[in-house]
């Protein structure tokens, strides 16, 4: 049976560069995502949670800061660990 809702191409055109992150248990879905936007990258914290911003993570907490004042985003491979 053919697909109803096929998928189609991500529209990126246009879009500044976007920053995900992602715990161990999303990462790969966030990045995947991510990846698709020219200029993007993806934070993985290395541990647990969900609301990274309110999680008191000072590494998580300073690369979305950088990215919401100046959408700075940070190398690629960038890992926050806990208690960083």
């Amino acid at each position: 049976m053919p697909v109803a809702n096929p998928s189609r191409p991500l529209p990126v055109r246009d879009l500044p560069p976007l920053l995900g992150a992602g715990t161990w248990s999303d990462f790969s879905i966030t990045d995947s995502l991510v990846r698709r936007i020219p200029g993007s990258a993806t934070v993985r914290y290395d541990g647990p949670g969900h609301v990274l911003y309110l999680s008191g993570d000072r590494c998580a907490i300073g690369h979305a800061t950088r990215y919401l004042t100046d959408l700075t985003v940070p190398p690629p491979g960038t890992v926050c660990l806990p208690g960083d």
